[in-house]
């Protein structure tokens, strides 16, 4: 198993979190830096600008900005961390500021600071390699009987994301109960509408179903609730006790999800529902069927907490992607 470490700046303690989600593209060399007190706030280091310039005596100085609320888009906390390449060769680390007019926080700013790595007790994660783009189009398999409501699930994609990106509780529970999210991509054939021959049918069957272009549970509970603040989509649902339950996904999660749908033919809308009406006709003769099954392609992200407790499941209906099982 891939443990990974965190990267803790020697000099000042200040943690450095690899951005490796889902939401995100990923460069080797692009960090966020996140200050000590991550166990209670969601806060990074950023940048100072030309505005934040002090005078003392006969000089100007560049003041330190304090830590703000981690903003993903925010280039003022993007850094590039690179080698430090000397005339001795590779000493320590140098750090660039992504934004033209960013000036660095001043333990970042020196050349050849180092890092020292440590990897927290029982923590382990697996490979997550990204998209199967192959399996993905190979679908699942189709074979197995109608009496089934789905066929088995395929997972086809793995990612991991940092607690940051998923709303769950303090910042200082997440760290305890789970400081990164498994998300995984699957698919399944999930029949929408069935029925049983009559004595006076024919070859032809009538399908008319509605259904559900998206659905989000939290642990297995319909969402009943959804709004958008600050960023976040916070889902709401009411556990088996009746209390309430409330997970948010960044808005950079929840797009880099629909974008990984639509790219593959998904159909969204304004209504929650849509209906499917349509003729289907079996192609043997008239007393070689009894029962009917129509099934449609569901996608399905899974979020899971790194004890695999189950946080929240996304599944997107793909109403392009339809099937059809005489017996």
């Amino acid at each position: 198993m891939k443990k990974p470490s965190l990267l803790v700046v020697s000099d000042c303690a200040r943690v450095i979190r690899s951005r490796t989600c889902l939401s995100l593209r990923t460069r080797n060399s692009r960090s966020t830096i996140q200050r000590e007190a991550a166990r209670t706030s969601r806060e990074a280091y950023a940048n100072s600008k030309e505005d934040d310039k002090g005078t003392c005596c006969c000089f100007n100085y560049i003041k330190d900005v304090p830590p703000k609320p981690l903003d993903p888009n925010e280039m003022h906390q993007q850094f590039e961390i690179h080698p430090n390449e000397t005339s001795c060769g590779r000493s320590g680390f140098v750090a660039k500021p992504i934004a033209p007019d960013g000036f660095l926080p001043r333990f970042l700013a020196r050349r050849g600071w180092h890092v020292r790595t440590s990897t927290p007790r029982n923590f382990s994660l697996g490979e997550a390699p990204g998209l199967d783009t192959a399996l993905r189009a190979r679908l699942p398999d189709f074979s197995f009987p109608l009496s089934y409501k789905s066929s088995q699930n395929v997972v086809v994609g793995r990612w991991y994301s940092p607690f940051m990106f998923i709303r769950e509780g303090s910042p200082k529970d997440q760290m305890t109960r789970s400081m990164y999210y498994e998300i995984t991509l699957e698919q399944k054939w999930e029949q929408v509408f069935s029925c049983e021959k009559s004595e006076s049918q024919s070859n032809a069957v009538v399908v008319d179903a509605v259904v559900q272009r998206e659905e989000v549970l939290i642990a297995g509970m319909e969402v009943v609730d959804l709004n958008v603040v600050d960023g976040v989509m916070w889902f709401k649902s009411f556990g088996n006790g009746g209390a309430e339950v409330s997970i948010g996904l960044s808005m950079l999660v929840v797009e880099r999800m629909k974008w990984e749908q639509i790219r593959v033919g998904w159909v969204g809308g304004n209504e929650r529902q849509v209906a499917l009406k349509r003729v289907e006709e079996f192609g043997g003769s008239a007393g070689e069927w009894i029962k009917f099954g129509f099934y449609v392609l569901v996608e399905r992200f899974v979020v899971k907490r790194m004890d695999g407790r189950l946080v929240l499941t996304y599944d997107f209906k793909h109403i392009n992607q339809t099937r059809t099982k005489w017996e």
